[in-house]
């Protein structure tokens, strides 16, 4: 059996000048030593290199965290204002529903009941807010629908309003009112006498169709004007007339004149307003507005 320790191995290293002037010089190196200087490179060089890719990912990462906590930063800031705005809208539509529910009041309508119905129930900001927005797009898409009814109401009581007598026949004094009297003739009057100069002309007080022109007993020349709804007037001691039997009338236009014919103690204008064929108050028709009228067809 061969015992012979094993013979070491040497890297001579040799440092030669250009000029051939100087000395050579050599370097003797165990080869244990040049494998040891060559793994020692070679692990620092992937250390190194480890280094430097690790570096640049943790840089990225943190410059993209950084902006992500920007962006976080800009959507909270764009969610708060969205929320304010929101809570504006809102604010606006309360003030909204409360406008409309008093013209419906006015206009004799009921107030609007919502129907809509969502869950309230969110977790952050941003579930806020579109919670918000969608709550907004219903209630507005039911402020449309009550507006449009409100149009096509509106609609009725304006040709409503065009029927009903709401003016007066003749600017003049009240005479006599309406109720029971002594002078000058004892009785109930169920009209008001209305004072004007002979020959003044006397005004229709609503829409409606000429339903008699001629002589009434006591009335003398009267005028008779229905206005549907069950409402007609009465224009009694006139002069003379300026409508024929069965002649759509305009609200304020001409149809007869002022005088003193019937049961008369002058020239004077007997106005009466009649519900179903009954006499009523004439002053509840005078000088009505679109809403005070309302208010009369409820009675």
């Amino acid at each position: 059996m061969d015992n012979k320790p094993k013979k070491q191995r040497y890297y001579t290293f040799m440092i030669v000048p250009h000029d051939a002037r100087g000395n050579t010089i050599s370097i003797k190196v165990p080869a244990l030593w040049v494998y040891s200087a060559i793994g020692i490179t070679l692990f620092s060089i992937v250390i190194v290199g480890s280094s430097v890719v690790y570096t640049s990912l943790v840089s990225r990462r943190l410059v993209h965290y950084y902006e992500t906590i920007a962006k976080n930063r800009e959507q909270q800031k764009m969610i708060s204002s969205f929320s304010q705005e929101t809570d504006k809208v809102h604010q606006a539509i309360t003030e909204l529903v409360s406008k409309d529910n008093e013209l419906r009041k006015l206009l004799g309508l009921g107030g609007w009941k919502s129907k809509i119905r969502l869950s309230d129930k969110q977790e952050d900001k941003s579930e806020r807010v579109s919670y918000n927005l969608k709550l907004a797009d219903l209630k507005l898409a039911e402020r449309k629908a009550s507006l449009e009814e409100l149009k096509g109401w509106v609609n009725t009581v304006r040709q409503r309003f065009a029927t009903t007598p709401s003016r007066w026949p003749l600017f003049g004094q009240v005479m006599s009112s309406f109720g029971y009297r002594v002078y000058p003739w004892r009785g109930f009057h169920a009209g008001l006498d209305l004072s004007g100069s002979y020959g003044s002309p006397i005004r229709v007080t609503a829409d409606g169709v000429v339903s008699y022109v001629g002589w009434r007993s006591g009335y003398g020349k009267a005028v008779i004007v229905d206005h549907g709804n069950g409402l007609s007037t009465l224009y009694g001691h006139c002069s003379s007339f300026a409508v024929r039997s069965g002649q759509q009338v305009k609200k304020g236009q001409l149809i007869a004149y002022v005088g003193s014919t019937g049961y008369s103690t002058g020239p004077h204008l007997h106005y009466e307003v009649r519900k179903w064929d009954h006499p009523v108050n004439p002053v509840a028709y005078l000088n009505l507005n679109i809403l005070s009228a309302s208010r009369v067809w409820r009675e």
